[in-house]
């Protein structure tokens, strides 16, 4: 009797292992087909779509683009922004081009917003946050950051909570405030235990070692979302475990000395996550993060629970998410870690299998409304 119990209970659990174990999702649609990999993908309500290229896969040209029929990429805003040569460009082109863009996203006011790590050591105002009129197609502002980065810093990501927008900034590894009324910003938790990387990137099952000194590839604060009721302020890095901070304690230290040095205090954990290529959060508060080594999406409630979305083997690396109007989670497989930037098997200088793709799956639930439009 307890055999057949025994077996009875192996063969359920091998039933389920099985369906877990399913690494393909007939839901997943494709979106946008490239050669060149992306690592984000943002929509406006009209329905159009930017992307974020990264040029790691050897070829060289523009960093911002905007998908148009037929999977056609256009510079956005134009050329002359995508055009940066460090080789010939001067101090004052460095302001208005996109040096070193990481990332993209349409904000809540329905601009275009694109964040520029830059490079500090020789171009001090490149490390900026520009924002763009998606009417006109104009630059709106521009925030530069390099004052407040420093020479060793490198600007992220951003999101957005009323007046306020916070950057994670991966190489120090720090948090950034900023206030986009006046343009006053400050970095607050350098080097704090929640925003460093104890642990290397990992992809596919695999630690990452850069190509270059073949040293493992540490990412410091990487992703970051805000509850869409703006109280919490959630962030990791890049190789997982997600904590929070209510927003009220940012705001107040980016005027507050003493509210900046007791930040530390207000930190908590939130979920133990795994190396991770981007986030996403949705009108629930349920953050959506990808699993770099599992090729799995999937979600944290606000009450800290995680439930699976979707695995599938198409997922390689998928970097920033976005969920737009349509309630459908865009999943950019960017196949970062097999480009040029890592070490590779057999001396190969990468192996990303080309053409990219943009997924999209339908979610049921709409995006965040303090995130973007």
């Amino acid at each position: 009797m307890l055999g057949s119990w025994f077996l009875y209970g192996l063969t359920l659990a091998l039933v389920a292992q099985a369906g877990v174990a399913k690494d393909y999702d007939h839901r997943i649609k494709t979106e946008v087909i490239l050669d060149t990999p992306t690592t984000g993908a943002s929509t406006t309500p009209s329905g159009r779509a930017f992307l974020k290229l990264a040029r790691v896969d050897g070829t060289t040209g523009s960093q911002i683009v905007e998908v148009l029929d037929h999977n056609k990429l256009v510079p956005y805003p134009n050329n002359e922004w995508n055009s940066w040569n460090a080789s010939t460009d001067s101090l004052a082109d460095s302001e208005v081009k996109f040096v070193s863009a990481n990332a993209q996203r349409v904000g809540p006011d329905g601009r275009l917003w694109v964040i520029d790590s830059g490079l500090l050591h020789s171009f001090p105002n490149s490390s900026k946050l520009v924002s763009f009129n998606l009417t006109t197609n104009e630059v709106d502002r521009v925030y530069y950051l390099g004052n407040i980065t420093t020479v060793d810093g490198s600007l992220n990501d951003a999101r957005f909570n009323g007046k306020y927008a916070y950057l994670t900034e991966y190489t120090i590894g720090s948090i950034i405030v900023l206030n986009l009324e006046t343009g006053d910003a400050r970095m607050v938790l350098r080097e704090h235990h929640s925003v460093l990387a104890w642990m290397p990137l990992s992809s596919d099952g695999h630690l990452m070692r850069l190509a270059s000194t073949g040293q493992f590839q540490y990412a410091n604060a990487d992703q970051l979302e805000v509850s869409p009721d703006g109280k919490y302020f959630y962030y990791q890095s890049g190789s997982g475990n997600m904590w929070r901070v209510e927003t009220k304690y940012l705001n107040e230290a980016l005027y507050n000395d003493t509210v900046a040095d007791l930040l530390p205090n207000y930190v908590e954990p939130f979920s133990l996550t795994p190396s991770t290529g981007g986030s996403a959060i949705d009108a629930n508060g349920n953050i959506y993060y990808s699993d770099g080594d599992r090729h799995e999406i999937r979600a944290i409630a606000p009450n800290g629970t995680t439930t699976l979305v979707t695995r599938d083997s198409r997922l390689l690396w998928v970097d920033a998410l976005w969920i737009d109007n349509h309630q459908r989670l865009w999943m950019c497989a960017s196949q970062l870690t097999r480009g040029t930037t890592y070490l590779h098997p057999n001396n190969q200088t990468m192996t990303i299998v080309k053409p990219i793709y943009v997924y999209t799956l339908d979610i049921g639930n709409n995006p965040s409304p303090i995130d973007h439009a």
